[in-house]
């Protein structure tokens, strides 16, 4: 009888939300409003369009099996070498790449409490123990993590801003972060996927210190602000040395001609990225204001979704939306049993939720099912 390691069978798997068009066949409804996966509501540059419809004229012929021009692309919009750039199949795919180069049975990770649940399915992939800190309030605290960690202790990994809780961690702390690691030999990766979003003044890319430590590595995507999602595209920034162990580690021709060709129009559309940004911090606030309004209490968002207090169960609030036609998010996998988390779309998409959730606050003042 052959063997699987206990590592794998011990992961509980990432869940996505159900298709849309099931939802609405399950429940006899249409027209529904997804405001689960924190989408880009305004879709993606005109540019990466027309890039798109030119790049399928050669799927017939297999990609660029290092994503050269688009790699150039990135690395002269970030002011980095080449040579510290790697491309991935969404950025999730790349932080497996980094984690699989460093971690190995007997080593740990140590990330905060809410982080994305990836990281910790990654490390158990790797037979690696993940341990999580307390945030409280909702917002990661470093210096928890910093405690936490020992001689096994390999990564460090942070999302900054947090998701699903859209906190995020000033600049000031992150370097506390950043010089601990350094000094005990530690990688420390830091997320970066909604950094587009950040309004915070006292938050700033780890990418401002990229050449002066030799541990840290950064990944972004282009699934947010870019509005790319689906075709699953992310880059990671790092020292060399990481990212030639990363490219030995990286499949052949990870990612797709069209995703490669959409990248490149992607970072040449800085004003659809803008607007997009723009529109969501519009939305948040109207969202804000709302929310307030009928006694809901927010974490405050540096990203294009809100972490929002309910009565009662979450999952029983976010069925009872259902019925109206909004799809958002639970919280309970991250023990957030109270809270959905409700992407930020368009203005119409905004009143029209806020309109279901009235509805669901109205016809029960108290969600009495608990969770």
């Amino acid at each position: 009888m052959y063997h699987f390691r206990k590592s794998i069978e011990e992961i509980s798997p990432y869940k996505p939300g159900k298709p849309v068009k099931e939802v609405e066949r399950e429940l006899g409804i249409k027209d529904s409003i997804k405001l689960a996966s924190n989408e880009n509501a305004w879709g993606f540059s005109p540019k990466s369009k027309a890039a798109m419809e030119e790049a399928i004229k050669n799927a017939n012929i297999y990609p660029d099996g290092g994503s050269f021009y688009l790699r150039q692309k990135i690395a002269a919009f970030n002011h980095v070498p080449f040579e510290n750039v790697i491309v991935g199949n969404g950025s999730n795919e790349l932080l497996a790449i980094i984690m699989r180069t460093v971690l190995a049975e007997g080593t740990s990770v140590v990330s905060s409490q809410y982080a994305f649940s990836i990281y910790g399915i990654i490390a158990q992939m790797c037979g690696a123990k993940f341990i999580t800190t307390p945030s409280p309030n909702c917002i990661p605290d470093v210096y928890s993590m910093m405690k936490a960690c020992d001689e096994s202790t390999a990564i460090i990994i942070v999302d900054n801003p947090n998701n699903p809780t859209g906190a995020y961690i000033p600049y000031e702390q992150m370097i506390d972060l950043m010089n601990f690691a350094e000094k005990n030999k530690i990688m420390l990766i830091v997320d970066e996927a909604y950094w587009e979003y950040v309004r915070a003044k006292d938050y700033k890319t780890m990418m401002t210190v990229f050449d002066k430590y030799q541990n840290l590595v950064i990944t972004r995507t282009f699934s947010k602000a870019y509005g790319l999602c689906g075709l699953r595209i992310g880059y990671a920034i790092g020292a060399k040395h990481i990212m030639d162990l990363a490219h030995k580690v990286r499949d052949p021709f990870n990612v797709n001609i069209v995703a490669q060709y959409a990248g490149e129009a992607a970072l040449d559309d800085q004003d659809f990225v803008k607007k997009t940004v723009k529109n969501t911090h519009e939305g948040i606030d109207f969202l804000y204001t709302e929310l307030h309004k009928l006694g809901l209490k927010c974490v405050e968002t540096q990203c294009n979704f809100i972490l929002v207090e309910v009565p009662g169960c979450g999952k029983d609030f976010f069925d009872k939306l259902l019925q109206y036609g909004i799809i958002v998010r639970p919280m309970g996998a991250y023990h957030l049993n109270n809270h959905i988390r409700l992407t930020v779309g368009t203005m119409d998409q905004n009143k029209k939720a806020i309109e279901a959730i009235k509805g669901v606050l109205k016809n029960e003042k108290e969600v009495r099912h608990s969770c």
